[in-house]
């Protein structure tokens, strides 16, 4: 009887010192693997950008848009995990998405002004009005909050989906786009929207262009072209005024550099696609795009 309880008593110690070593062993594997995931973060966010821009720049090449879409939700949540809090990692991320847009719309502009897609007038009579709007909003960004602005948009990319999705069962509103006063309207109210959410400047002008009878590659000439003038001003404006007060919304130029050549290359490539593309196949990628930016956005001003 004492020896079936000594034998007892020698397994509970022998159990108890087992357990100890494996969470000794399991408490040495997890911080291997947080060491390891800490490690490759580095390394998963220059791929992360990279693919990233590359999406970005097919898409401002082939439709026009600038791409932001796709790069602020992965600067967002990357600058989440290197520790920023929500708000200043939402201001860096618009600036770094409206910094990133530029090499993708020069080299986007390039290609399709090569094509007869675009021209000079356009920067003369819609720069200001979209160049002027862009800087009210980064002026104005960390003072308010854009939920409201980002939701209307998101309505109105939703709704306008539907009319590009079925391009022949509609009409153009106008024969031309508006021009004088109300030219200059329309790129404020595009250069406001750019600002405030990092996107839209593309989509904006895709939409009044097409709206207004111009042809589908025409339009997305112009929308290339104006994605060159949202970002010009807003990467002056995150420059001079980021470091000011301690202002968040300055770019993150480390993530810039994963993405803006990537961007820019694959720019290039979009563009070369949508020449060989029919305008109602290039109406209906658009319709795509408009509703996946709409839902995205949509979901972006509830969780704000």
């Amino acid at each position: 009887m004492q020896k079936s309880q000594g034998y007892r008593k020698k397994n509970q110690e022998a159990d108890k010192v087992y357990r100890e070593i494996c969470w000794q062993d399991l408490a040495t594997r997890d911080d291997l693997i947080q060491a390891v995931a800490t490690a490759m973060h580095p390394f998963l966010m220059i791929l992360l950008g990279l693919a990233a821009g590359a999406g970005a720049g097919l898409l401002a090449g082939l439709i026009g848009i600038g791409g932001g879409i796709v790069v602020v939700p992965v600067v967002y949540y990357g600058l989440i995990s290197s520790g920023l809090t929500a708000d200043q990692s939402a201001h860096m991320a618009v600036a770094t998405s409206l910094a990133a847009i530029m090499p993708a719309a020069i080299m986007s502009s390039l290609a399709h002004w090569r094509a007869g897609n675009t021209d000079l007038a356009f920067f003369r009579e819609w720069g200001p009005g979209i160049a002027g709007g862009v800087v009210i909003a980064q002026l104005m960004a960390p003072h308010l909050r854009g939920s409201v602005l980002t939701g209307l948009f998101a309505l109105f990319c939703l709704s306008v989906s539907v009319r590009f999705a079925v391009p022949d069962r509609f009409k153009p509103l106008c024969r031309e786009p508006p021009d004088g006063r109300l030219c200059h309207l329309a790129g404020v109210g595009i250069g406001l929207v750019s600002g405030f959410a990092g996107v839209g400047g593309g989509i904006l002008t895709n939409i009044v262009m097409s709206l207004c009878g111009m042809p589908m590659h025409k339009s997305i000439g112009r929308a290339a072209a104006a994605g060159v003038v949202v970002s010009l001003p807003a990467v002056i404006v995150a420059v001079i005024l980021g470091p000011i007060g301690g202002r968040a919304s300055s770019i993150s130029w480390t993530i810039w550099m994963c993405i803006a050549p990537a961007q820019g290359a694959a720019a290039w490539g979009g563009a070369q696609l949508a020449q060989r593309a029919t305008s109602n196949q290039l109406s209906r990628i658009f319709a795509g795009a408009l509703a996946i930016t709409g839902l995205v956005m949509l979901r972006s001003s509830f969780g704000s």
